[in-house]
């Protein structure tokens, strides 16, 4: 049976292995780093083998590493969910969920006040970033990202829904406009979200709705540039232009009549994707969070 020391060691040599770094894991597990390459040491002494590469500025397993990082991480994980289940009933639990400002803003905060009412001990905590799937350690316990890229192959990411794209003014810039027709699309003002998703250029979803709906290039249009999509919403709000939405993110907005969409929506390159932090995917709080969300994207 595995003494304390060991077990204390092999955890630490799971974080580091995890986020592949002494700095990082230390801060993951609130210690120092010496702690963590003492830890560390120790093991692999205990071992008889090296189980990293240490280099200037990179770090790298060894064969040896990898087969142990392989064997463990697992177990660890169902352990650390067995000392969960025998936790008290009662005890609140906290869970980190990523996602960008406006899709938290919109989509996301609107419906927690049913998440928080239906389960009463799980806590959502929202991060909001514009830089969702970085890969920063511990930063979140399930992320929210709007891709183009399929994700479906990642064993731990979840499809969450499509998204639809649709220009979208205040009534009043509407106007006595044809929208259907294409010479209305020539002289207007266009209200761009710079970064749709990861490495989108400036005029990726208006590109999109453009060549679906076979609308000519523009000529003698206005542009203004918003590096998130809700400023461009409100933007189109206010009468500046015409912003391309997303769909999730308008439907109240819609309903109320403060914005309209004078035209019909085409589906986006990007949908929505779920990524579950690897060590809490088998997590009875972090699956009832997952199939709540699938329940409103039904919705």
């Amino acid at each position: 049976m595995l003494n304390a020391r060991t077990l204390t060691a092999l955890r630490i040599f799971e974080v580091v292995g995890r986020v592949m770094s002494f700095s990082r894991a230390a801060d993951e597990l609130f210690v120092t780093t010496g702690a963590v390459s003492q830890q560390i040491r120790k093991l692999e002494e205990e071992l008889g083998s090296p189980l990293f590469v240490r280099g200037a500025r990179s770090l790298r397993m060894t064969a040896t590493g990898e087969t142990l990082f392989a064997n463990i991480v697992q177990p660890l994980n169902k352990l650390s969910l067995a000392v969960e289940s025998v936790k008290s009933q009662d005890t609140e639990r906290i869970l980190r969920l990523k996602a960008t400002p406006s899709f938290a803003f919109h989509w996301l905060i609107p419906r927690l006040t049913e998440f928080h009412r239906t389960h009463p001990l799980i806590r959502v905590e929202v991060l909001a970033a514009l830089s969702v799937l970085d890969d920063a350690p511990l930063d979140y316990d399930i992320a929210i990202d709007y891709s183009p890229t399929y994700r479906g192959a990642e064993h731990n990411v979840r499809f969450m829904m499509n998204e639809y794209l649709l220009p979208v003014m205040s009534p009043h810039y509407r106007g006595n406009r044809d929208w259907a027709a294409s010479e209305s699309w020539q002289d207007i003002a266009f209200l761009h979200d710079t970064e749709a998703w990861a490495n989108a250029d400036r005029h990726s979803e208006w590109n999109v709705w453009l060549t679906q709906m076979q609308i000519q290039p523009l000529q003698n249009a206005d542009h203004y540039y918003f590096n998130r999509v809700d400023m461009a919403i409100e933007a189109a709000a206010a009468g500046l232009g015409v912003a391309m939405a997303r769909f999730s993110l308008v439907q109240d907005n819609l309903k109320s009549g403060r914005l309209i969409a004078p035209c019909e929506s085409v589906i986006s390159p990007a949908s929505y994707w779920l990524r579950i932090s690897e060590t809490r995917m088998e997590d009875p709080h972090i699956l009832a969070l997952v199939q709540w969300i699938k329940l409103q994207c039904e919705m």
